[in-house]
């Protein structure tokens, strides 16, 4: 009986010992399915979320693509001025200058053409040079798709952006009709231009697209490639032209091969296994999250700075209006321009220049209150978005804030460097915020700051649109002025320091409406420069003033020329051309230049001064001693003649070192074997002081204002008056 309970009681335990061994490999099975199961979903899912990413990556890149070019097409087709210029007979210049040059470096487009209202182009550049094939043959069929989308777009619809197939490979091109900025029902349809961007889809723009989006491996091809992922690239007509392809990263499947090693241990490493799988997927899962945070990063943020850049501001102040829209929160937009910067590029290279933007980005964000919110629009442009309330006081304006920070020197480098800003402000409820017109208000604003001197805030206000419309009807004065070839000269005499006889004269604009109205030079020729008129303006001052000269004979003609003019590739072959026409000697005729344009842009200064001196034309380097050109520059372009500034004889009046400044002065240019002309002279004093110091030609009221041809020629040359009439005319 005891054996039999015995026996019974080891079978219980056989049997318990089985039951346990079963339960414990059914569990282990149960768990090892489980285990690989939950592996295989971890791994799928990472691999499926990554691809996921990646194709809402490359379908935001393509729009963002796409945003940006009809952006670009939009912003320079609906504009007044170009709307104007295309209307005009001056066209193809101002297509060329304002559109068609950018085409050799601009990020956004590599070519530019626009077409008259019977679709026959008027310009078109590719890479900064005119096209040397027709459009259609370029980019095929798809051209006359994109124009007629062009025409039948409405205003108020997106602006038709396209990829299409070209001889060459993939382009993305836009197109819209040049209208004016606001609605204009004398507009007809049928009579408008079309203006078409379109950037070349290099290995560039797809590298940069890969590195911008975080998509690795990716390329572009005329088919979905096998294995990998890929969106379509599609036409005007919907039909796909190619595609974006990329391999997936599985990061999952990368993942389990980490720690495939670590499974196959034992059973107590599988169970810390498990946790460490939950660990790899919740990690996977992050960085998956924190890739796409990387991407949105990059889509509203400045790559060198870090700043917000302009979507980024744009939505910024989206946010704003909905979540702090009320009557009592009020939004506040700075333009920030720096002054100066220019001269820091040109003079130590863009490198520094970045480093000093980089610097300034960091010190607007040490200097500005909390809360601001601060972008780099691109360049030397920043905007500041602050957030006020009623009831709340600054203590000093943002703006002012903003000035004091960057007129403070800064180190880059090793070089001491100093700035200074422009800064335009527009204020607006945040419950009604239009953000385009806040944009526009404050751009009209920096723009005033800048005219006025630089250097100073100023905050937009309702009479600035008066005043923007009040100078838009000037320039349509000043444009029928030049179409009806009324635009005035008139001359001050050049006298020689020894003999006191005229040797020459200087040519001067004048402009005076048919109402009587007189407009100073410093008004109306800035203003034909901003308006592509300084072209036609200067060839017309230099036309009359030799046909006036023509007269004068053994004298010199001096005529002053704007910088524009000087960058202009057909500026020599114009004068020259006006020369023969007339049959004036060019040894007779010198041209003032400014040391602006030789040091903004020496290269295209050296070759028109060349140019110059071939056919015989003297030049002379004006205003010398008001700016920053250097023994260096005079040796480099070889000037005929330098004129010094007016404001080296009014210090002889008030200042004790000015006449030892402008006695070396005028020893460096003799010292160089350069002939010197002294200008503004009121006064025997000063006309003595400039003749002792080695002036040989004098300018200026105490010899004779400015006067008109014929008094020029009854003064100096049909003997009708003494000295003293010739100082009081």
């Amino acid at each position: 009986m005891q054996k039999r309970e015995q026996l019974r009681g080891r079978r219980l335990n056989q049997w318990s010992v089985a039951v346990i061994a079963i339960v414990f490999i059914l569990v282990t099975a149960v768990l090892a399915v489980l285990v690989t199961r939950s592996i295989d979903v971890i791994t799928t899912t990472s691999n499926r979320i990554d691809d996921n990413r990646a194709r809402h990556a490359a379908h935001g890149a393509l729009q963002s693509l796409r945003k940006q070019l009809a952006a670009t097409v939009r912003d320079n087709a609906y504009w007044d001025d170009a709307y104007r210029q295309v209307n005009l007979d001056t066209r193809a210049d101002w297509i060329v200058e304002n559109w068609a040059s950018t085409t050799a470096d601009y990020p956004l487009y590599d070519t530019a053409i626009v077409l008259d209202a019977k679709n026959i182009p008027v310009v078109a550049y590719r890479n900064g040079e005119a096209m040397d094939v027709s459009a259609s043959q370029l980019f095929g069929p798809a051209f006359d798709g994109m124009l007629a989308a062009a025409r039948a777009s409405d205003r108020s619809a997106a602006v038709p952006v396209h990829f299409i197939r070209t001889n060459t490979g993939i382009a993305l091109m836009g197109a819209a009709e040049i209208r004016p900025s606001d609605v204009d029902e004398s507009v007809r349809p049928e009579n408008l231009y079309v203006l078409i961007f379109a950037k070349q889809v290099t290995a560039d723009v797809v590298a940069e697209v890969s590195e911008t989006f975080s998509i690795a491996g990716l390329s572009l091809d005329d088919q979905p490639l096998a294995s990998k992922l890929s969106v379509p690239l599609k036409d005007v007509d919907g039909k796909t032209v190619a595609y974006f392809n990329w391999p997936s990263q599985t990061p999952g499947t990368m993942s389990y091969l980490e720690v495939e090693s670590t499974l196959r241990t034992s059973a107590v490493i599988f169970v810390l296994f498990l946790f460490s799988i939950g660990a790899v997927g919740f990690f996977t899962i992050n960085s998956l999250k924190a890739s796409d945070m990387r991407s949105r990063y990059r889509a509203s943020h400045d790559a060198l700075t870090g700043l917000l850049n302009r979507s980024g501001l744009q939505e910024k102040m989206s946010e704003i209006r909905k979540n702090d829209g009320g009557d009592d929160v009020w939004l506040r937009l700075h333009f920030v321009d720096l002054d100066g910067f220019k001269g820091v590029n040109d003079a130590w290279g863009h490198a520094v220049g970045d480093e000093l933007i980089v610097a300034v980005a960091s010190r607007l964000r040490d200097t500005l209150p909390p809360g601001a919110s601060i972008a780099r629009l691109g360049g030397d442009e920043f905007a500041v978005v602050t957030v006020d309330r009623t009831e709340t006081k600054l203590p000093l304006c943002v703006g002012q804030q903003i000035q004091i920070a960057l007129e403070r020197v800064f180190e880059i480098s090793g070089r001491t460097i100093g700035i200074g800003a422009s800064v335009g402000v527009a204020l607006s409820r945040a419950s009604t915020l239009d953000i385009d017109e806040l944009i526009r208000q404050a751009d009209i604003a920096l723009y005033r700051a800048k005219d006025l001197g630089r250097g100073i805030t100023i905050e937009f206000e309702e009479s600035f649109d008066a005043d923007t419309r009040q100078m838009a009807n000037l320039e349509d004065q000043l444009r029928d002025t030049l179409a009806k070839g009324e635009i005035g000269v008139a001359f001050q005499p050049l006298i020689q320091a020894g003999s006191g006889a005229i040797c020459g004269v200087e040519a001067l604009a004048r402009w005076q409406t048919a109402e009587g109205t007189r407009h100073a030079p410093d008004v109306f020729i800035p203003l034909a420069e901003r308006s592509g008129l300084i072209d036609l303006l200067g060839l017309q001052i230099l036309t009359k003033s030799i046909q006036a000269a023509q007269q004068w004979p053994g004298i010199s003609l001096s005529v002053n020329v704007s910088p524009l003019q000087l960058r202009n590739p057909r500026f020599t072959q114009n004068v020259i051309d006006i020369l023969k026409a007339a049959d004036f000697d060019p040894q007779r005729l010198c041209i003032e230049v400014t040391e602006g344009i030789l040091i903004s842009d020496p290269d295209q200064a050296h070759r028109a001064i060349e140019e110059l001196k071939k056919a015989g034309i003297k030049i002379a380097l004006d205003d010398f001693g008001s700016g920053f050109a250097s023994i260096g520059t005079l040796r480099q372009f070889g000037f005929d003649r330098m004129k010094v500034d007016r404001s080296l004889i009014v210090a002889l009046d008030h200042e004790e070192n000015a006449g030892a400044i402008l006695h070396a002065t005028i020893a460096l240019a003799n010292a160089l074997h350069i002939p010197v002309t002294a200008e503004g002279i009121e006064t025997e004093q000063q006309a003595l002081a400039v003749k002792m110091s080695g002036c040989d030609e004098l300018q200026g009221y105490l010899f004779s204002k400015p006067i008109s041809a014929e008094e020029l020629s009854a003064f100096y040359f049909n003997g009708a008056s003494s000295q003293t009439d010739r100082q009081t005319a």
